[in-house]
Parts: structure tokens; C-alpha cells; sequence
């Protein structure tokens, strides 16, 4: 790594998959927490109850472990690199959300919220070029984007 490095993140999906595990995980945990309350508190809940509980948190964690797998089997790296002449995040399998732009293009960091027809959509953090180009910034892979804004404010 070069030695003008400001702000360096690194995450690869091997590591993305330890929260989905630990969520599958925590499916078990609430489907045994019943059990628990229904054998150790001699409390019973009603059937019909049971079984959506059982039926949702077993889905749910059979989905969270086929994530967590898909993501061990497809390797990708996330990085995003602040030195004191560019603002490079390389995010896997998307050119949409991989970008390098020159630090004095940078006007300012943004939080837009797009409309839809149902009313505010999902909010959007990046850059704004002063050539009025928008580059967002994925959080999927646990950046911080203050830490990021801090960076490239330190540098201008």
C-alpha cells in the first residue's frame, strides 16, 4: 500500500458472510428460546402461533445460510482507498458503485433520498463532482462513511 494512504477499508465476502451466519445462527436461537419457554416455564402458546414462529424463523435462517454460502463460494473484495490525490472505492461485480475520482473534483459529500410513487425511497450517500456527476457510495460492506468525509476533508 502506498505510503500516502489516508483512508484504507477492506472487506472481502468470506468476511461479509460471518454476519449472515451469526444472523441464521440467531433464527435457531429464537425458535430454541420457545422451546425453552415452553418446557423449562411449563407455559404453552398456541399452535397455530407455533408453527408460523417455527415456520418463519426455519425460512429465515435457511435463506441467511444460502447467503452467507453464496457469499464463500463467489470470492469478492470491497476497498475504498483515500490518498491525497484520489477517492477510489472498488466494489465487487458493480461498475455502478466502483468509482475513482481525483479529490479536487470532489465538491461536496451527499445524502439524497430518491421519490417513488410510494414516497421517499432509499437513501443514497457520495460524492458530488463539480462537473455535477453523483457517485454513491455502497454501504453494503460496512464503511463509514463519516471516517471517509473526514478524509478527504483533512486533505482539502
Amino acid at each position: 500500500m502506498k505510503s500516502d494512504v489516508i483512508y484504507y477499508y477492506k472487506k472481502d465476502r468470506k468476511q461479509q458472510s460471518k454476519i449472515f451466519i451469526n444472523m441464521g445462527v440467531a433464527c435457531i436461537v429464537y425458535i430454541a428460546g420457545l422451546y425453552g419457554y415452553e418446557n423449562v416455564l411449563n407455559k404453552s402458546v398456541a399452535e397455530d402461533f407455533k408453527f408460523v414462529y417455527i415456520l418463519i424463523f426455519t425460512i429465515s435462517s435457511v435463506i441467511l445460510f444460502c447467503i452467507a454460502w453464496w457469499h464463500r463460494v463467489h470470492p469478492g473484495t470491497y476497498e475504498a482507498v483515500i490518498t491525497k490525490d484520489s477517492f477510489i472505492v472498488r466494489y465487487p461485480g458493480s461498475e455502478r458503485w466502483s468509482f475513482e475520482v481525483k479529490i479536487s473534483e470532489i465538491e461536496r459529500f451527499e445524502h439524497r433520498n430518491t421519490l417513488s410513487h410510494a414516497g421517499k425511497g432509499i437513501a443514497k450517500s457520495g460524492v458530488l463532482l463539480k462537473d455535477g456527476s453523483f457517485h454513491e457510495i455502497c454501504m453494503n460492506y460496512g464503511g463509514n462513511i463519516n471516517k471517509m468525509y473526514s478524509a478527504v476533508k483533512k486533505i482539502k
